[in-house]
């Protein structure tokens, strides 16, 4: 009876964390565009650690809206990710554990952490010929910048379609141990 009663307390904090982190990932793929307009609302103020040596001049409102437009390419890819983390975590919290559908939202999020390097790199690069597209010639720069975040979160990727792959066969195995029963 114990046993019981301890495995299910189990089951009520993992579905509790699994509801908070549902919230916390819906949070952060909301939260990029916002903060995005910060950043880019005081780019002069971000610019030395996001784009180091990138040498700025004045910017115009037409350099803000598509230096977060461009910014937007890794930060939708990011949104995409994190509303597929939140929706396998919000099944985690209904009790879904062992399903098909969990393991195809954790290969999306892990997908999402894949693309959104090239996109982070791609966007960088973008960024710098459109903020110094202005500059006289010889000014005008081109920044290429991969770094180790970048390198641990494909790692972190490649892990998570792994996981993935695992919660699919778990999810095939435990469908079909209920066939049995």
């Amino acid at each position: 009876m114990v046993a019981v009663e301890t495995d299910e307390r189990r089951r009520a904090r993992l579905r509790r964390l699994a509801a908070a982190m549902r919230w916390v990932s819906l949070a952060l793929a909301v939260a990029g565009p916002v903060i995005l307009i910060g950043v880019w609302a005081r780019f002069e103020a971000f610019a030395p650690s996001v784009m180091p040596g990138l040498r700025l001049p004045e910017l115009s409102s037409v350099d803000r809206i598509g230096g977060y437009a461009l910014s937007m390419l890794p930060a939708a890819i990011g949104m995409w990710g994190f509303f597929h983390l939140a929706r396998l975590f919000g099944r985690f919290a209904e009790g879904d554990l062992f399903d098909a559908d969990n393991a195809v939202r954790l290969r999306r999020f892990a997908v999402s952490l894949l693309a959104v390097i090239p996109a982070k790199i791609f966007a960088h690069a973008l960024l710098s010929v459109w903020l110094t597209r202005a500059a006289a010639p010889g000014a005008r720069q081109l920044q290429i910048s991969v770094s180790s975040t970048d390198v641990v979160l494909f790692a972190i990727g490649l892990l998570m379609v792994a996981l993935a792959t695992v919660l699919r066969e778990a999810a095939a195995i435990a469908d079909e141990n209920r066939q049995f029963v």
